[in-house]
């Protein structure tokens, strides 16, 4: 196959005709942007650049497989608008005028620590896995996880037109849970929440993606400031380059995007509610969600950011409280998912233990990845000391919402569900009572969880 006729999106299809024969992508379908990189052009002899996911103010993202690997994957260019061009060859970027080089670095230094931190968190599976990052075409890049599975704003138009309140209140608390972690371990701001920058994948996990940069890119200039922030999910801070911004800006924005896709309605923008205009309080539009967590939005919409709910963990207790209420009266419901009337969460207990009667158990901390392995400086839990057990072995992640478990191997000998090896860095689903085994049943171990 000439490489000019190779499918953008599965790499593997002939597309000469305009529709891939093997995954049926159409070149109707594909985004456009005069900045991106060439189609079918390769970044260090490694990533080959298929067709873009998504582009917005300060950044392309490009759907490229790693040859190294053999594995799809996505590629984040940064590229801010009006701040650079692109030259000749279709590869390498300028700066504008001198006046934006300053600004131009400054991201771009930015761009690479974000993307060194993210890396970081791996043990967090609800943010999007960062790979790898490196400089090139006097530029910065940094490469995910490729997600296979539909933003929050695509379920909108499936539900048509908003998401069941309880869906969105399991989603939006499961992508805020993960956002509290990266505020108090990695110190960086997603400063662009929406509803485009969550995704549930195929499986029902929720991934935050698209992790913003504004505040750093933008320097002081207010025109590209302009493009960059979302409005109607920019809280008032993000108007202006001298303003503080902090947890309580993805706070703001977190709540818009909880209440659009519960309600089906926008908040106004912010200048536009500084002018008066108000927004129907979440209890009017969705009588279920109960005044608790309505006030809670309220106070997460607070225009002065000083009087605003401070931290994301705040936000979300009236959540943690609504799920445990639906999670204790499961056959209650008025149709939302939600409890008609109040009640207690019976708490549920999650534990790790090996397989048949009697033998030690481990609790399991509530949606938090924990480590199996052979040794305890490595791992969390280690139910064998067996050499051929590696040091970290597998990930165990608890799902208190979902009440499942999430399995994935990292191991040199492999993790088994039965007589089946795991595929090395993919998650498994197990469901309770669910077992499995270190090296082909070395070590064979059951998860479990019931009502405490």
């Amino acid at each position: 196959m000439k490489n000019e006729y190779r499918c953008p999106n599965c790499f593997q299809g002939d597309i000469g005709t305009g529709r891939c024969t093997r995954c049926g992508f159409s070149r109707q379908e594909e985004k456009q942007n005069p900045m991106r990189l060439p189609e079918l052009s390769f970044l260090g002899n490694r990533y080959l650049i298929g067709r873009i996911l998504g582009y917005g103010g300060f950044g392309i993202t490009y759907k490229a497989f790693d040859v190294l690997n053999q594995c799809v994957c996505a590629v984040k260019e940064f590229v801010p608008i009006g701040v650079v061009a692109r030259q000749g060859d279709g590869m390498q970027v300028t700066v504008t005028s001198k006046s934006n080089l300053e600004d131009f670095e400054h991201g771009k230094r930015r761009f690479m620590e974000e993307a060194e931190v993210l890396k970081k968190l791996t043990d967090v599976p609800e943010v999007v896995q960062v790979m790898d990052y490196f400089m090139l075409n006097n530029t910065a890049y940094f490469v995910m996880e490729y997600i296979e599975g539909a933003t929050l704003k695509q379920l909108m138009k499936s539900y048509g037109g908003r998401i069941p309140l309880f869906n969105a209140v399991s989603m939006i608390y499961r992508a805020g849970m993960a956002l509290d972690q990266v505020h108090r371990r990695g110190g960086i701001f997603h400063r662009d929440i929406s509803p485009d920058n969550i995704m549930v994948t195929a499986d029902n996990r929720v991934k935050l993606i698209d992790f913003g940069n504004a505040k750093h890119i933008i320097g002081k200039r207010s025109q590209t400031l302009s493009v960059i922030l979302k409005h109607g999910y920019a809280p008032p801070e993000q108007y202006s380059s001298a303003s503080s911004q902090g947890s309580y800006t993805d706070v703001y924005s977190l709540a818009v995007t909880f209440y659009y896709v519960a309600t089906g309605i926008m908040v106004p923008n912010a200048p536009d509610r500084f002018g008066g205009e108000e927004y129907r309080p979440l209890l009017e539009l969705c009588p279920q969600a109960g005044a608790q967590l309505s006030e809670a939005v309220d106070r997460a919409l607070v225009l002065n950011s000083k009087n605003r709910t401070s931290s994301v963990a705040e936000f979300l207790y009236a959540f943690y409280l609504q799920l445990g209420k639906a999670a204790a009266y499961p056959d209650s419901t008025d149709g939302s998912g939600m409890p008609a009337q109040g009640g207690q969460a019976a708490p549920i207990k999650a534990y790790l233990k090996l397989a048949g009667d009697g033998g030690p158990s481990w609790s399991l901390p509530e949606n938090k990845q924990v480590m199996i392995g052979r040794s305890s400086n490595w791992a969390d839990i280690v139910p064998t000391n067996n050499r051929q057990v590696s040091k970290e072995h597998c990930k165990l992640f608890w799902d208190s919402l979902e009440r499942r478990f999430y399995l994935t191997d990292c191991s040199a000998n492999g993790t088994f569900i039965g007589n089946e090896r795991l595929k090395k860095g993919e998650t498994y689903i197990l469901p309770n009572g669910g077992q499995f085994s270190l090296v082909n049943h070395i070590c064979n171990l059951e998860v479990r969880w019931e009502n405490g």
